[in-house]
């Protein structure tokens, strides 16, 4: 049988059956399947090395299969299994077809250190992220912010001391004519002492909170306030009283014979107001001291027909008699008139029983510049804001509040305007005529004074 024969095997010829396909493409190598998978998984080789701690060149190492570079065959099969559980693949197959690659068959191998740990999920580092950032600010600055309105509220609401160097009540010498007072408060804050007849001696604390003030007193008693106030007037101390007294000579009886009732005449002298004194508000203050047992004031203008007595912040209708002023233990008295517009005579009569009464007059004259308001807090403290001739008050446009007991004096050239927060407890007085309160306690109430026209309200 030659070459060209062909033997039948079950009536079928062999040697004439078509050859069966086979796949020709090679299978990927190990290290291929792990880069494509990392791929798959969206990782580079530097996020690998922080998940799985393999270090980046052992990584490299077993993607391109450089497994001489790798530290040994126990590290290589704990890096593999590590790795296939890390890009989701199947740990055994893994291994399996790296001993195909590499020929390496089992055994055991004695290693000085300890095979890599199985992989676990990496604990996460404290970490920063923008909005935690921009929570711990804006949390900051809300308990910055609460800190600094408490330590404001705190200062608003802290009452300043003041002290007086010395005793409440001083007696002086018989010739004393002024008296000096000093003591302490806070530092920078102006301290004011009114007294009688107008008197206003203002002084600023030193650096150490020292104050002192000279002060001028006359025969009798003589009573003084002394308050301290920071320069926006918002925090003022409680005020302190001062009582001086300057003793009053007694009489002395005649030479030729023993004292007799008229021959001894009751002691007045007058220390207001001054002789041909002026004033632009209408308010004059009637001071002095006596021995006698009773004074009175009565102002008649120059025609001499009386039209206003001594009776504190009110105009008084014609022909009223004379006004009854109270004295104190020590002889002394004050006392305010409101006096309309012209030239006014003042007359004060001392008088005891059993003794020739005592009478001194002074003139003055009323020019009122414009308007004048006199505002005073007596039923309790009030709010206000001024306007002057249509202006802002530069010291009460923005309002302030009058403490109960003080009071202020606004004068325009034309009009002034005043916000009361509390109308009940706010006196006026314009132009030396008292008007009283305009409203009720509590209420708002806004006035326009202008002058020559009556009070008018606003809204």
């Amino acid at each position: 049988m030659t070459a060209r024969h062909h033997i039948r095997v079950g009536g079928r010829r062999l040697g004439r059956e078509r050859a069966t396909p086979i796949d020709a493409t090679a299978a990927p190598l190990l290290g291929e399947v792990l880069r494509v998978a990392r791929e798959r998984k969206g990782v580079d080789l530097y996020r690998a090395e922080r998940d799985t701690k393999i270090r980046v060149k052992h990584l490299e190492a077993l993607e391109v299969g450089a497994w001489s570079e790798l530290p040994g065959a126990v590290y290589t099969k704990g890096f593999l299994r590590n790795y296939a559980l890390y890009l989701g693949l199947d740990p055994d197959e893994i291994i399996g077809k790296w001993r195909l690659e590499t020929s390496v068959t089992r055994r055991t191998e004695t290693v000085a250190v300890k095979p890599p740990r199985p992989l676990s999920e990496p604990r996460r580092g404290l970490t920063f992220s923008r909005g935690i950032l921009v929570a711990a600010m804006v949390s900051l600055a809300i308990v910055a912010f609460a800190g600094y309105v408490a330590f404001q509220v705190v200062r608003f609401n802290e009452v300043p001391a003041l002290s007086l160097d010395g005793p409440p009540v001083v007696q002086l010498g018989l010739n004393a004519e002024s008296h000096r007072l000093s003591g302490d408060t806070v530092a920078g804050f102006t301290v004011t002492v009114t007294g009688a007849g107008d008197l206003l001696r203002t002084t600023e604390a030193d650096p150490a909170g020292g104050w002192s003030l000279e002060v001028p007193v006359v025969r009798g008693r003589n009573d003084f306030t002394v308050t301290a106030a920071a320069a926006d007037q918002l925090r003022s101390s409680p005020p302190l009283t001062v009582i001086i007294t300057v003793p009053v000579p007694p009489t002395a009886a005649p030479a030729s014979g023993p004292a007799s009732p008229s021959s001894a005449p009751v002691q007045l002298v007058l220390t207001g107001p001054a002789e041909a004194a002026n004033s632009t508000d209408g308010r004059i203050v009637v001071a002095g001291t006596s021995d006698g047992s009773s004074v009175t004031v009565v102002a008649r203008p120059a025609s001499g027909e009386p039209v206003a007595s001594a009776e504190p912040g009110r105009s008084v209708a014609p022909a009223a008699p004379p006004m009854a002023v109270t004295l104190a233990a020590d002889g002394s008295f004050s006392q305010t008139l409101s006096l309309a517009e012209g030239s006014w005579r003042i007359v004060v009569n001392a008088s005891r029983p059993g003794a020739a009464s005592t009478e001194q007059a002074r003139t003055v004259t009323v020019e009122l510049a414009g308007v004048s308001v006199l505002i005073e807090a007596v039923g309790g403290p009030t709010y206000l804001e001024i306007s002057v001739d249509g202006e802002r008050s530069e010291d009460w446009g923005a309002g302030h509040i009058l403490r109960r007991g003080e009071s202020v004096t606004i004068s325009g050239e034309r009009t002034v305007f005043v916000r009361a927060g509390n109308s009940g407890a706010t006196f006026f007085t314009v132009n030396g005529r008292s008007l009283g309160a305009l409203g009720g306690p509590g209420e708002v109430e806004n006035w326009i004074f202008e002058k020559g026209q009556p009070p008018r309200r606003s809204l």
